[in-house]
């Protein structure tokens, strides 16, 4: 088997050593590593359920097999996002490039066949990709869906009021089961994320807009896309082999190489917490980072993490039990939501919009 997946990995350009050999060796392990830090998941260097789902996803490239709609087993890898990438670019697609020849692309393929006056099948065969490059000059033309999602958030008002948000907590041993995480660790993440996320639900119901708090396993994979929600919210904690490793950080659905992956919604909003979660809190700033997490990429709701510290740094273990710090990030966040519906030119500083200026916007 690894064999194999070392062929495999290497046609990638991925160095794995000996090819032949079926030793999992440290020079497989940096080819393991390489390849999870180019996909934009979990580096570990683990050969898991999520390294292996993104190994098949990158099998294909566009022409190499023939992609249409089975709603039974759905057709995804690397293919179906230059596909879909493609289409968005020419105004045909609107959906997420979320790399899944799901009933949306099919739609868009056929929009793309009536165009170049073919067979109007929805199937991505020779005939349709030959049509496909006669006229994608390869102009950034925009992808579709980040400007219909950017025209939605311009176009919903200024006011959290009547918006529904879903807050997870004490989800990373969930989202990341080969993340080593002691039985301690995992209840002290318990009580903290949770905490924050019952304050952040406290903050948001008094301004007017609705928060459904879901814990641990208790996250429903669709529940928010199945509500309508605006945004879903995730606080986590994280552990680290070093105990120097300290600080703040956010992701959100996307790729720091590709960026007409990225959800614009999701970036914009993870810039405008961490911004204040680090005003508020004085922890170190580690940045936002978009990721293809598969917990960031199955819902249609932009969705972010917020990892609000480590449990293995003294320092931030104590702050992240001061009640004060705790109320700090639950401030953060639920400003941050706020000024994503603030047009630009009347957005205040970071850190310094209060939560009684809040409800003013409603």
């Amino acid at each position: 088997m690894l064999p194999t997946l070392k062929s495999q990995m290497a046609r990638l350009g991925l160095s794995v050593g000996d090819v032949a050999s079926a030793d999992f060796d440290r020079a497989f392990e940096l080819g393991v590593r390489q390849f999870q830090q180019d996909r934009g998941i979990l580096c570990d260097g683990v050969l898991g359920p999520e390294t292996f789902s993104e190994l098949e996803q990158a099998r294909f490239q566009l022409g190499d097999r023939v992609l249409r709609f089975d709603p039974v087993r759905v057709l995804t890898g690397d293919d179906v996002v230059r596909l879909q990438t493609q289409l968005a670019g020419l105004g045909f697609y609107p959906g997420r490039i979320d790399s899944e020849y799901a009933a949306l692309t099919e739609a868009a393929v056929k929009e793309l066949q009536m165009s170049l006056g073919t067979k109007v099948d929805g199937v991505t065969g020779p005939q349709t990709l030959r049509g496909l490059a006669a006229i994608d000059r390869n102009q950034d033309t925009g992808n579709l869906f980040a400007l219909q999602e950017r025209a939605r958030v311009a176009a919903s008002g200024t006011s959290l009021v009547g918006r529904t948000f879903v807050i997870e907590a004490a989800t990373t041993v969930v989202d990341f089961e080969t993340l080593p995480m002691t039985e301690e660790q995992s209840e002290l993440e318990r009580q903290v994320t949770s905490d924050i996320a019952n304050r952040l639900v406290g903050r948001l119901e008094a301004i007017g807009a609705g928060a459904i708090l879901l814990e641990g396993d208790a996250a429903e994979v669709n529940r928010a896309d199945g509500l309508g929600a605006s945004a879903v919210i995730t606080v986590t904690a994280d552990v680290s082999k070093s105990k120097d490793a300290n600080g703040i950080a956010t992701f959100y659905f996307g790729h720091e190489r590709k960026s007409d992956l990225n959800s614009p919604t999701g970036q914009k909003l993870a810039e405008l917490i961490q911004g204040e979660v680090v005003a508020r809190t004085g922890m170190l700033d580690c940045r936002t980072h978009a990721r293809t997490w598969s917990s960031l990429k199955r819902l249609k709701t932009p969705k972010i993490h917020v990892v609000t510290g480590y449990l293995t740094n003294e320092d931030d273990r104590d702050r992240l039990q001061d009640p004060n710090i705790r109320d700090s990030i639950a401030d953060g966040i639920a400003v941050g939501l706020q000024r994503l519906y603030i047009l630009e030119d009347k957005d205040p500083q970071t850190g310094t919009l209060s939560l009684e200026e809040i409800k003013a916007f409603g």
